[in-house]
């Protein structure tokens, strides 16, 4: 049987992250190189609109030089790039909240432990800045464990055992609330720590996300590239899982 790649032509991914973009009323500043770069920049349009379809209103925000730019790389200051803000109004209060693109994220074991997500969901101007994390005192952004909502993990492979049981080591370190199954269910809602994978998986990779996902609140999210707009869309948004314990609905 030929195995299904898990890439898309970039031509196609960049023109649809560009009319996403002026959706918005907005351009893009195109930096981005790799095929990954586009796929991650894909994924974080996903999740804006997962946030869109659950009546959240979405904005973009800190465009540079009159354009949105993604931030395709963990290095970077953070106000040097551009993100979403996510409002929702309930019974006539405004919860608002930030998308980020690779921003780092204190450890929900150690406050001087840090990983950086591709995604991250944090409370509104939440982002901290300092030049003592480095040796050379090279300014390093971060936002502290207590203000991040939920993060997403992207991947351009086919899915394979070890690539789920590494996310899993991942939710551990931010979120091991998740693993303990006491997280909160948050209100307004957000998604779940989810695994973004391109590819589509075999049995054994099925079986893996079968089961983490009937132990753990989280997201393992196949095939993005065929089946990523039918997942978020406002029809089928509902079947992903929302942060909170398995049992929450």
């Amino acid at each position: 049987m030929k195995t299904i790649s898990p890439f898309k032509e970039k031509a196609l991914l960049e023109k649809e992250i560009i009319a996403f973009v002026n959706k918005f009323k907005s351009t893009l500043a195109n930096q981005a190189t790799r095929m990954s770069d586009f796929f991650e920049m894909s994924c974080f349009n996903h999740i804006v609109t997962f946030y869109e379809n659950n009546d959240y209103t979405a904005s973009i925000e800190n465009l540079q030089v009159g354009k949105y730019r993604y931030k395709c790389f963990t290095s970077g200051v953070q106000s040097n790039f551009s993100h979403f803000k996510v409002t929702k109004n309930i019974e006539g209060k405004d919860y608002i909240f930030e998308i980020q693109h690779n921003l780092a994220v204190q450890s929900s074991h150690h406050i001087e432990i840090f990983t950086t997500p591709d995604i991250s969901i944090i409370k509104k101007d939440s982002v901290n800045e300092t030049i003592e994390y480095y040796d050379t005192k090279r300014r390093f952004c971060f936002v502290e464990n207590k203000d991040l909502m939920t993060f997403c993990e992207v991947k351009q492979f086919n899915p394979f055992p070890e690539l789920l049981f590494n996310f899993i080591g991942v939710v551990n370190e931010l979120r091991k609330d998740i693993l303990t199954n006491t997280a909160k269910k948050e209100n307004p809602i957000h998604i779940a720590p989810s695994l973004m994978i391109s590819g589509k998986p075999n049995k054994q990779a099925k079986r893996i996300k079968e089961e983490f996902e009937k132990r753990y609140c989280l997201n393992i999210i196949f095939d993005i590239f065929h089946s990523g707009t039918a997942t978020f869309s406002r029809r089928n948004v509902n079947g992903l899982k929302q942060t909170g314990t398995v049992s929450s609905k």
